[in-house]
């Protein structure tokens, strides 16, 4: 780098700002005020109480007016608070009213506490070196002893000792004071009924909270390992602080509100009981009460508090005798009252102590947050003449706040602690240099003129112009924005001061800035979408130039300087940009622009659910409506077609990076991933803009035409995707459900069921009949088939195959959209199929899966029919066998004739048996039976193969109706012959003719005993 050359610049240093900058004034030593005064913003304060006072009419001059305004005063003491929220900015007033008070003014001596000091023994060590005329080496060997001589547990247990101690002793009452509100009265009574009664004998209490810490349940959730209380007393062994944003000790959690036992232990204690009832459902006073306990309990354990020997409040009266004597005053600097914790008490006694006849008066000034000085005691509250409270921010000028900080790190904490020590003129920030005029040697810095063109500077009262470097105004705009609505200077210290110059100066020299944590360190909304942006401001580096273009140029071109000091290879034209303005808010009739949380999904933020659910809706019904799967006979739009497709294929198939909630569970559902790329990007923008306009017309806009992009260009982009997607949804929709191959299977598994219930011949021989066969009288299975005919019967009345058919098989025409056509060929093949090989085709449709209904079904029949098929084959053969060697040649039609002329001469002789009324109607059904059955030579050899089985099933059922037939009628001709022989009469041409068929009818009834029907 040339001296004169600006690329890769830094005038601070990472080390120079480490030991600059102090976001807690607590880290900066007391001896460093002029690098405190030379960054200290001027800060706004409201005087809610106190007379105005002075010449100063804001600011901390006020505050340095009130605290000093009475000294010499010798009837009274004087308390300044300095209140406000934690970071505000409480300390560094107080810290400025130190820095300003003179060191050698003869009318008091000056007290100061920093907010450096950490831990209770350094406190009161401080407290004691500046309280002249004391020693304090009793009291200090006395604390030292406190914490040296015993362990943490012991400690722990005095404390919850003098605990009990404290409420039921020395804890009073609180009585009514004058303008007290209700809630303050309900408060205060519930405080002192907490306590309990007090005994007037003894002047202790009773049912109070001090008897529920003896239960041990309650003694030991105060002394769990983990608690507040353990915490604090390791801080006192540890010599750390324990100062937070709440002077509370105790929470909830050091309450035994879930365990067990407690009401127990407090059965016949009624008031006991009651009160630990109060406690469960409100626990907060308790926790306050058990604050107050130990505040008054720890001094007295910690030996602050003694019946003899030094205290902290006899060492503050022999110094203020002192003093008094002198003719001095005690002025009191405390930059964090927070500080004295738990040992408030000792300091406040001071405070209400007026000075009396011998007692020198306190100048007091003390910064508090806002909770803390409301819960203070009240006797000290009314006692503070003055209160301040940190109002409008520092970062008011948030410009002029940061500036003041970038030009104490160029400075350097040497030299401008050099510049104060030699200054005549030590007040206000005069006396400190500007680094962009003396930075080169007392003269202006180089690269200024070509930096502050390119980044801005800021005017600051003493300092002239400062520059912005590495910021600019939209860069710091950025940079306060990213830390919320209302950040403390605390905040935009430790981030935009600490955090980015550090990683500023690292990166600047490595050529790498803004890297990419940038992102998170600015505010990084955008308008415009990224590669818009990019397409305008070429660069061999995109990713750093579009943080610049956004961080920097607020979504515009960059300066020539900003490029350079960054070495951002830019390949655009190489002009000065000035600085650009804050943005001006938009004006009510500009369009809105639904997109932007899209931009700003594409560099890292979250996508609102909203919106994700609305991009994924687009996209699917975008998808859909191109699928053309009727073009395949397959109807998606309702029914089993559109269960399916949602199954495949639904909103969470869109995977959008980043997005919460649900994605595609099943394993089989289409994924399609959506990534912060341009090109999804894009593609996503222009569903939004189609689905809420129809077209992709900018001049007919709804909304905000998205600027750098091309109207014809998007809708190509939207078309391509689409058309992508919706080729890989129909052919995984297709591959995994089959499509037709469902209506095939569908009319298969119903054509088997049919066959499996005795279905005839004719109907199962077209796919129309199998689709509307009803009604069809079929003969009665056997029993060993029964199982399999029940399988088949609950398929047929509950497979709705012609659902099937039109969803997956049909062509749909007219404005009902109803199905219209069906080509038959490929059902009558499947149906063909399925009755060839019933196993195979059905094992086929249970490994698909493609459709439950379906698979299931096939499952249960193909086991009930696997299950009973050999059997059943065995037992059809063995009938066949019967029956041919019994009819002896004779078809059961010419049975049927001989035993019907048979039957109708007995029934005419009045011989006919059984005699009863039903039994001729039964013997004719039987006859018809036989005179109707087939021949039984079309019933070949069953196999035991399923198939076989199946084929046969309708002619095993009528060779069992055979079988059953003739066994009713051997039984009717058997009876009729007995009952002729008892009668003893002659029967002539009946005789003979019964003669005739007695032998077949013998043999008949062999028959019907082979197959379990004798007498039916």
């Amino acid at each position: 780098m040339s001296d004169a050359s600006f690329e890769g610049f830094r005038c601070w240093s990472a080390e120079g700002v480490a030991r600059t900058v102090f976001s807690d004034i607590g880290a900066l030593a007391s001896d460093a005020d002029a690098v405190f005064l030379a960054a200290h913003t001027p800060v706004e304060l409201d005087h809610p109480k106190g007379a105005e006072i002075g010449s100063a009419l804001a600011g901390e001059a006020q505050v340095l007016d009130a605290l000093t305004s009475r000294v010499g005063d010798l009837e009274r003491n004087t308390l300044v608070a300095v209140t406000g929220g934690s970071g505000s900015g409480k300390s560094h007033v107080v810290r400025w009213v130190h820095s300003h008070l003179p060191d050698d003014d003869p009318r008091f001596r000056v007290l100061y506490v920093p907010r450096a000091v950490q831990t209770l023994r350094e406190l009161l060590r401080r407290i004691i070196e500046g309280l002249p005329g004391v020693q304090g080496d009793e009291l200090m060997s006395r604390v030292d002893a406190a914490i040296s001589n015993v362990r943490p547990g012991e400690l722990q247990e005095r404390l919850v000792g003098e605990m009990k101690i404290a409420l039921n002793w020395r804890l009073e009452d609180r009585p009514p004071f004058d303008g007290e509100t209700q809630a303050e009265a309900e408060a205060r009574e519930d405080r002192n009924s907490m306590l309990g009664l007090k005994d007037n004998e003894t002047g202790g209490r009773t049912d109070g909270l001090a008897e529920l810490l003896e239960i041990p349940a309650f003694k030991e959730a105060l002394l769990r390992p983990d608690g507040r209380l353990a915490q604090l007393v390791r801080s006192y062994f540890d010599e750390t602080s324990r100062r937070d944003d709440s002077d509370q000790i105790f929470t909830r959690d050091d309450l035994p509100l879930k365990a067990r036992g407690i009401r127990s232990a407090l059965a016949g204690r009624r008031e006991l009981s009651d009160l630990w009832q109060i406690i469960s459902r409100e626990p907060d006073d308790a926790i306050e009460l058990l604050d107050e306990a130990l505040r008054n309990a720890l001094p007295i354990t910690m030996g602050l508090r003694t019946d003899g020997g030094e205290t902290l409040d006899s060492l503050f009266r022999e110094s203020r005798k002192a003093l008094r004597s002198a003719g001095q005053d005690l002025i009191l600097v405390f930059e964090d009252l927070a500080q004295f914790g738990l040992v408030d008490g000792e300091l406040y006694d001071q405070f209400v102590t007026q000075p009396g006849d011998d007692l020198a008066p306190l100048r007091v000034v003390f910064a508090v947050t806002d909770g803390a000085y409301a819960r203070m005691e009240r006797t000290v509250r009314t006692r503070v003449e003055h209160e301040f409270r940190v109002g409008g921010s520092a970062l008011s000028d948030a410009a002029s706040f940061v500036g003041r900080y970038l030009n104490l790190v160029r400075v350097g904490r040497d030299e401008t602690q050099k510049l104060r020590a030699g200054a005549r003129d030590r007040v206000g920030s005069t006396w400190m240099s500007n680094a962009c005029d003396t930075r080169e040697e007392g003269q202006p810095c180089r690269v200024r003129d070509t930096c502050h063109a390119a980044f801005g500077t800021v005017e600051i009262e003493d300092l002239g112009s400062v520059g912005l470097y590495p910021y600019n105004s939209s860069a710091l705009r950025r940079a306060v924005a990213r830390l919320g609505e209302a950040p403390t200077p605390r905040d935009v210290l430790d981030e935009c001061i600490s955090t980015n110059l550090m990683e500023a100066d690292q990166h600047i020299g490595a050529g790498d800035y803004p890297h990419d944590r940038t992102r998170q360190q600015f505010d990084f909304q955008v308008r415009k979408a990224k590669q818009a942006l990019l397409d305008g401001n070429p660069s061999s580096d995109p990713e750093r130039t579009y943080r610049a273009l956004v961080i920097w140029g607020d979504e515009a071109q960059v300066a020539k300087g900003i490029a350079e000091a960054f070495k951002l290879g830019t390949s655009g034209p190489a002009v000065d940009v000035p600085p650009p303005p804050p943005p001006t808010p938009p004006a009510e009739e500009e369009l809105a622009n639904p997109l932007l949380p899209l931009f700003q999904w594409q560099v890292g933020d979250d996508l609102p659910e909203d919106d994700v659910n609305l991009y994924r809706t687009i996209l699917r019904e975008l998808t859909v409506d191109r699928l053309q799967l009727d073009e395949s006979l397959i109807h998606v739009h309702r029914g089993r077609g559109k269960e399916m497709l949602d199954r495949l294929f639904g909103v969470t198939s869109f995977a959008i990076e980043g997005a919460r909630g649900r994605v595609a569970a099943a394993s089989d559902a289409v994924r399609i991933e959506l990534g912060r790329n341009d090109a999804d990007m894009r593609v996503m923008a222009a569903a939004r803009w189609f689905r809420d306009h129809g077209h992709f017309d900018p001049h007919r806009a709804k909304w905000l035409w998205p600027e750098g992009f091309d109207p014809g260009q998007l809708m190509v982009e939207l078309e391509c995707r689409l058309d992508q997607w919706a080729r890989d949804v129909k052919t995984q929709f297709i591959e995994s459900t089959g499509g037709v191959r469902l209506a095939r299977q569908a009319v298969g598994l119903r054509a088997v069921a049919l066959a499996a219930a005795g279905g005839s011949h004719a109907v199962l021989a077209t796919s129309s009949s199998v689709v509307n066969a009803v009604g069809e009288q079929r003969p009665r299975p056997s029993e060993a088939w029964l199982s399999a005919d029940q399988a088949a019967a609950e398929i047929l009345s509950t497979l709705r195959v012609a659902e099937y058919v039109g969803e997956f098989a049909a062509v749909r025409q007219g404005e009902s959209g109803q199905p219209q056509l069906v080509d038959p060929r490929e059902l009558d093949a499947a149906i063909a199929s399925f009755l060839a090989v019933p196993e195979a085709a059905l094992s086929e449709v249970v490994s698909a899966k493609a459709d439950p209904v379906l698979a299931q079904g096939a499952q249960k029949l193909l086991s009930a029919m696997s299950a009973v098929s050999a059997d059943t084959a065995a037992s059809a053969r063995a009938a066949k066998a019967f029956v041919e060697s019994l009819l002896e040649g004779h078809t059961p039609a010419e049975v049927a004739r001989a035993a019907e002329e048979v039957g109708v001469v007995a029934r005419d002789a009045g011989f006919f048996r059984p005699a009863e009324a039903s039994s001729w109607a039964d013997f004719r059904s039987a006859v018809d039976a036989l005179a109707a059955a087939p021949d039984l030579e079309s019933l070949g050899t069953v196999g035991d193969d399923l198939g076989d089985v199946l084929k046969n099933q309708r002619a095993i059922r009528e060779l069992e109706s055979v079988g059953q037939a003739l066994g009713f009628v051997k039984r009717a001709m058997d009876e009729t012959k007995r009952e002729s022989e008892r009668g003893g009469g002659h029967a002539g041409d009946v005789a003979t003719l019964r003669a005739e068929v007695t032998k077949q009818l013998g043999e008949v009834a062999d028959l019907a005993k082979s197959f379990g029907r004798e007498g039916k």
